[in-house]
């Protein structure tokens, strides 16, 4: 099958084994279209960096041989072709989307992009867990669907950090994630939704997505806009609770040293490399960081629902669709933020839908 190979810091559109035969629970899916994560982006950065983290959190879903060749892409949506033995819940021909985990031959789960022999969806043919896969409601297309997977994670975390209506969200970095936090935040009831973002385009689909208030930090400090306002007794009532979607480095430290005293950090996004805090700081000041832990439920769901009825513009949020063969000046693309959010990956029969990244 076709797929945009990645070794060695290039990608190569070339021929490849198709994934292994799919085993019982699993499904075989013939891809229509895949965003390019953030992670994707890292990925490529350092490859060797990013397993060597994974595997040092004993993280198994993204340790895989870094010197060898991977198809990457994991926000897909597509048509099942195949169901193994055991699935019960899709037949072929059905319109899917879903988190793109799989079960390894040796029996370890893994998403995948992130293994050298379950190929990602910048390919034509992927092989997934059925019970990570969600039907496409009708009407829903499925290039919209595959925003599912980007989004979700804002709701996750909204969750996660016990927002109530009486909170004020802090929405730090507006790409895919942040944008996917603020929805949640809104669908969520907060008192009140801060955006804090540098790049234009990106403040621009913050109001878009339902931000009250968006701020450029080299401008103003989005702290100072909180403080400002819960002065004025117009913060609700609640906590500030600050969503790091940045992923920038130094932002975690200097948010424990400049949030309100009894504050909480929800990290959303983290940077692959070393982070140094002061832990007393946080400790002194009653601030919480959640790094993800507590329950949620039904986010991927929940996100997919919104998509159907409408109250997501995920036309706004794609900002950008590419073939395989454009995949590497789309990843260059992406690391420009005010230009492009989300770029989609489109299979070869869809070409005619490309638009230039």
């Amino acid at each position: 099958m076709k797929a945009a190979q990645f070794i060695d810091g290039q990608f190569t559109v070339t021929d490849v084994p198709e994934p292994p035969a799919t085993a019982r629970g699993q499904l075989r899916i013939k891809v229509a279209a895949c965003g390019i994560c953030g992670s994707d982006l890292s990925m490529s950065t350092d490859p060797c960096r990013f397993v060597s983290v994974a595997a040092g959190a004993g993280f198994p879903f993204a340790v895989f041989d870094a010197t060898r060749p991977v198809v990457l892409g994991h926000e897909w949506a597509g048509i099942v072709v195949e169901t193994g033995p055991g699935v019960e819940d899709f037949a072929e021909g059905d319109r899917v989307t879903g988190l793109g985990i799989t079960t390894e031959q040796n029996g370890m789960p893994t998403i995948i992009g992130y293994s050298n022999d379950y190929h990602g969806a910048f390919g034509e043919y992927i092989v997934v867990d059925a019970f990570w896969v969600r039907h496409v409601p009708d009407g829903l297309s499925l290039e919209h669907a595959a925003l599912a997977e980007p989004l979700h994670v804002g709701e996750m975390h909204m969750q996660q950090s016990g927002l109530t209506p009486a909170d004020t969200a802090l929405v730090i970095g507006c790409g895919s994630i942040g944008l996917g936090t603020i929805l949640a935040a809104k669908a969520a009831g907060a008192h009140l939704v801060i955006a804090s973002e540098p790049s234009p385009k990106r403040r621009e689909l913050a109001a878009k997505m339902g931000a009250d208030i968006v701020v450029d930090p080299g401008e103003q400090d989005p702290i100072d806009v909180y403080n400002e306002l819960l002065g004025s007794g117009r913060t609700g009532g609640g906590l500030l609770i600050a969503y790091e979607c940045s992923g920038r480095v130094g932002t975690l430290n200097t948010l424990t040293h400049t949030l309100p005293w009894g504050s909480r950090i929800q990290v959303v996004a983290s940077p692959f490399a070393e982070e140094t805090i002061i832990p007393v700081v946080a400790q002194m000041r009653q601030i919480a960081i959640n790094f993800g832990h507590g329950p949620y439920e039904q986010a991927y769901e929940k996100v997919l629902a919104r998509l159907a009825a409408g109250e997501i513009d995920a036309e706004a949020l794609i900002t950008g669709r590419t073939g395989l063969d454009g995949i590497a000046d789309a990843f260059t693309a992406l690391r420009n933020p005010d230009v492009h959010v989300k770029i989609l990956v489109l299979p070869p029969e869809a070409v005619s839908s490309v638009t230039d990244v």
